[in-house]
């Protein structure tokens, strides 16, 4: 199955906005990887845009219920989270809120949240905040070494992480950074554990 050419549907007739995952074979066995080391069964992902992580993650996983929250600040989010849960049913589910807004006690049970939305600095912190409070297992993070929107911004992603995992009441540790293909550079994700 050639999932780049599958998941053409969730860019065809869009505007281009921002970079986007590409579900490449490559890009497949990272997700297996990521899959196979967390043994997640249920993901939050903070972040959908255009859903192209999300169709990737259940369609590597077959038995992954995947839950996205999004501000829906563009047109195709909502039309495109429709889409992805035509095709996927129970296993997807779309909230359009912003990750300040939710509660830590309404997370608590999945196995892996997925950081995928503000990069700045406020945002970042207060998603890695939001995890640390929910006792989330495991912390994927996307955008590890730069991203677009942090370029006026005064701390990198990677050093953000970093001062994060240096901090005590911050119970997490560095279990693998992973690159893949993006429609606009070679990205990276790292992945975090909670150690208590």
């Amino acid at each position: 199955m050639n999932l780049v050419k599958e998941c053409k549907f969730l860019t065809d007739g869009w505007p281009y906005e921002e970079g986007h995952i590409i579900p490449s074979e490559h890009t497949c066995r990272m997700i297996h990887v990521i899959c196979k080391l967390t043994r997640c069964q249920n993901v939050l992902e903070i972040g959908f845009n255009y859903g192209h992580s999300a169709y990737t993650f259940m369609t590597v996983n077959k038995d992954l219920v995947y839950h996205s929250v999004d501000i829906c600040q563009y047109e195709h989010t909502l039309v495109n989270a429709a889409q992805i849960k035509d095709r996927f049913g129970e296993r997807f589910e779309f909230t359009k809120t912003s990750s300040f807004d939710i509660d830590p006690t309404t997370i608590e049970h999945y196995d892996m949240v997925f950081i995928d939305g503000d990069h700045r600095t406020d945002g970042m912190s207060s998603d890695m905040n939001l995890c640390n409070a929910a006792k989330t297992p495991y912390i994927l993070i996307d955008d590890y070494v730069q991203c677009m929107s942090t370029v006026d911004d005064e701390i990198r992603p990677r050093e953000l992480i970093h001062h994060y995992l240096n901090k005590d009441d911050f119970p997490y540790r560095k279990v693998q950074e992973f690159t893949y293909p993006a429609t606009d550079w070679q990205n990276y994700m790292v992945l975090l554990e909670r150690v208590v």
